[in-house]
Parts: C-alpha cells; sequence; structure tokens
C-alpha cells in the first residue's frame, strides 16, 4: 500500500521508470482468487490505482481484477492498464510464456495455450539424446578447436 509510494516518488524522481501492480500480487498472495468483488476491497483498488498514478508510475498491471472494476480503473486513470485475468476492460494484456505455450500445467482460469511446445521440445530432446548417444554431436563446428 502507502509504504511503497515513497519508493516509488524516489525512483521515478531518479529516472527509473516504474510499472504498478495490483490485485493478485503473486509474490504475497497465497490464494489465486479475484479481487474487488467486495465493495471495500474493489474502493481500496482503485484508490491504490489512482495513488500509483500520482507517484508516478507508467502504467498499471491489474492481475486478477473483477471485470467491472478494470473498466472502472481503466476509464479512472490516465496512464495504460495491462490485465491478466482481468477481462478485455484493460487496454493491453499480458500472459507467462509458459503458460501461453503450454509449457506449464496451470489450471489458473486466466490462462490460455495458445501452443504447446512441449511436443516439439520432447522431439527436439529426442533428437539430442539420439546424436550424443550415437556420437554424432557435438561435431568439430560445434567444437573449439586451435
Amino acid at each position: 500500500g502507502k509504504k511503497i509510494i515513497p519508493i516509488i516518488k524516489r525512483l521515478v524522481k531518479n529516472k527509473i521508470p516504474v510499472m504498478g501492480h495490483v490485485g493478485i500480487l503473486p509474490q504475497t498472495d497465497k490464494k489465486f482468487t479475484f479481487k474487488g468483488k467486495k465493495l471495500i476491497e474493489g474502493e481500496r483498488i482503485l484508490r491504490d490505482t489512482k495513488l500509483l498514478e500520482n507517484a508516478g508510475v507508467f502504467s498499471i498491471v491489474l492481475e486478477c481484477v473483477e471485470t467491472k472494476l478494470s473498466k472502472k480503473i481503466s476509464n479512472h486513470i490516465r496512464i495504460p492498464t495491462i490485465g491478466i485475468g482481468s477481462s478485455v476492460n484493460c487496454d493491453g494484456q499480458v500472459l507467462v510464456i509458459d503458460d501461453l505455450t503450454g509449457l506449464s500445467q496451470s489450471k489458473l482460469k486466466f490462462v490460455k495455450k495458445f501452443v504447446d511446445i512441449t511436443k516439439l521440445i520432447e522431439i527436439g530432446v529426442k533428437k539430442f539424446k539420439s546424436e550424443v548417444l550415437k556420437k554424432q554431436f557435438p561435431k568439430a563446428k560445434h567444437s573449439f578447436l586451435k
């Protein structure tokens, strides 16, 4: 909350860009449940976004913020909002690359696997193993010679 604002102001004053973050805070939250379902919680999150904006952050991540609240925030601040599990009401979206590519086996509601690269990785690892066992890799071109 408010303890971080002086730190953000100092960083911004020293020309260090800062991106804000509200909603689920993965570093400290134990459970991934959406935020803003209770009126008082929603009001606090909205207030925090204004504090962050006033402190000088260039944008704010809204993580697992309730749909209507993410719209309200996006309409009430002048800086971009970046959503992760916070609906299309944000100015942009982010998704962890391991979730997007199928590397993680995440079951979180907001995760969508756009491609499954685990099969490609499996093919590559099998080829690597085969060439190593047959002494086909590494060749001279992959080695350092005097």
